[in-house]
């Protein structure tokens, strides 16, 4: 397909999830420059965690050299709480940031016929380098990450069986690697059973990386087991003419303003079977282009009609205890307001800071570990003083987590904080924040300790003012 009428200014956000891994992020880069060459557009790779630059940088990036649209491609096989409520929220925050720049957001690769091409394709590569066996005597298990959200898990099962339609092979199964059932080891063993002579275990992953390593080493666990049954890997989709063909197709329809997601089966619209609690976070939300109805999100003070004040947080002095350490529970008396905090940012009052703060680079921890040990430290005595929520260490340097009690609550702090010009990331009901050896107690620790508490106290009244709806 030949892509005609762009615009000069016009650049490709790449959205990926991210890994440790460094031959997955090598993948990852190579083939942002493989798009980029079949579309002859800027494409700024960027991720969501793990890897750097995080995606508000790859953001900033494209606005700085000059884009004056930005299309968001999220790198996802699936539509799960990534795709739906994370990169809608730092989109949102980016509109804001930037009015001047339009921001289109696409849909993931999901179910297409280049990606069924791309997992044929590879089978057909694995089998060209072993023995002939029928392919009416061989299982495909295709292997899906696994995923809370089951609209993501679905689209495996819809995938797989694509794969099987019009070709010959005996079984088409689905197993996962974690978070949901069935599992690889389950699957083999069925399939095994109904008599297959060879089984392929194919991994439905974009890249190889950590995940397709605990695979294969599970699988060679498993042919000890099933001695009469030939058990072969096959490859992720890997950086070839069907995925960059893949995510062409998904920018095209993005440029003719047709990119939207199918929302019939999303968790958070409708009330499926064993995930009644969860239709409770936004359903409002528009997945593509951001927020709508955000009021319905906010505590019954932004309900009422009443103007939002604009006026800025006056500056807590920091208070000390008798030991010399800063007393974070007492920088805000309570008493003597409803709020001791300004307006919520995300419902129109002024954010905590006038610039993002941003997380540092991995280098950075590890140049000056016992610095950045000190303010690990800190912040996790802060952040349990003031909002009594526990902390834990990040895989990746750069981010101290916060436990929320929920997913719900991790959600709608995510897109309070984010709003108050501090970065912040989640994965399932953790919130990342950042941390630098760097970071000083009357400023950044400060800045992250505040927003922290300013958006859980709001929080903590948009909770009570549910219970009261409620009756």
């Amino acid at each position: 397909m030949q892509l005609t009428n762009h615009q000069p200014t016009e650049h490709v956000l790449l959205i990926g999830h991210g890994s440790q891994d460094a031959l997955a992020v090598a993948d990852y880069q190579h083939f942002a420059q493989q798009l980029a060459q079949r579309l002859a557009r800027p494409v700024q790779s960027c991720f969501l965690e793990f890897a750097a630059p995080p995606i508000v940088d790859g953001l900033r990036a494209c606005v700085e050299a000059g884009a004056q649209r930005v299309i968001a491609l999220p790198l996802f096989l699936g539509a799960a709480t990534h795709q739906k409520n994370d990169v809608p929220t730092i989109l949102n925050w980016a509109k804001a940031q930037w009015p001047a720049t339009e921001f289109r957001y696409g849909v993931p690769l999901g179910v297409q016929p280049h990606i069924v091409n791309a997992l044929a394709y590879n089978i057909d590569q694995l089998l060209a380098t072993v023995p002939p066996v029928s392919l009416a005597e061989t299982a495909i298990i295709v292997v899906g990450r696994g995923s809370r959200d089951p609209d993501s898990n679905s689209e495996v099962s819809k995938i797989a069986r694509l794969l099987y339609e019009g070709r010959p092979y005996g079984w088409v199964e689905v197993a996962f690697y974690d978070l949901t059932t069935p599992r690889i080891e389950l699957m083999v063993e069925r399939c095994a059973k109904l008599g297959a002579r060879r089984i392929i275990v194919l991994p439905y992953l974009l890249f190889s990386g950590r995940i397709a390593t605990r695979i294969a080493e599970r699988l060679h666990r498993m042919q000890a087991a099933c001695p009469a049954t030939e058990l072969l890997l096959g490859s992720p989709l890997g950086v070839s003419e069907h995925l960059v063909e893949a995510a062409a197709y998904r920018y095209e329809q993005v440029v003719a303003g047709v990119a939207t997601m199918n929302c019939d089966v999303c968790k958070y619209r409708h009330r499926l079977r064993g995930f009644e609690q969860e239709v409770n976070l936004p359903q409002e939300s528009d997945h593509n282009h951001g927020l709508r109805g955000v009021a319905a999100l906010l505590p019954p003070r932004y309900q009422n009609g009443n103007g939002v004040s604009a006026a800025p947080m006056v500056a807590a002095p920091l208070r000390y205890d008798a030991e010399g350490r800063v007393a974070w529970d007492q920088l805000w008396d309570t008493e003597e307001t409803d709020s001791p905090f300004c307006e919520l940012a995300l419902a129109g009052g002024p954010p905590h800071r006038g610039a993002l703060l941003e997380p540092v680079l991995p280098s950075a921890t590890t140049a000056d570990p016992a610095n950045y040990q000190r303010v690990l430290a800190e912040l996790t005595r802060a952040i349990q003083m003031t909002t009594g929520l526990q902390t834990q260490l990040s895989a990746a340097p750069g981010w101290i987590g916060v436990r929320c009690y929920t997913d719900e609550m991790a959600i709608w702090l995510l897109r309070a904080i984010v709003v108050e010009n501090v970065s912040v990331r989640r994965e399932e009901n953790i919130l990342f924040l950042p941390a630098g050896p760097h970071f000083q107690l009357e400023q950044e620790i400060k800045n992250v300790v505040t927003a922290l508490a300013k958006t859980h106290h709001y929080w903590q009244e948009h909770l009570r003012g549910q219970r009261q709806t409620r009756g």
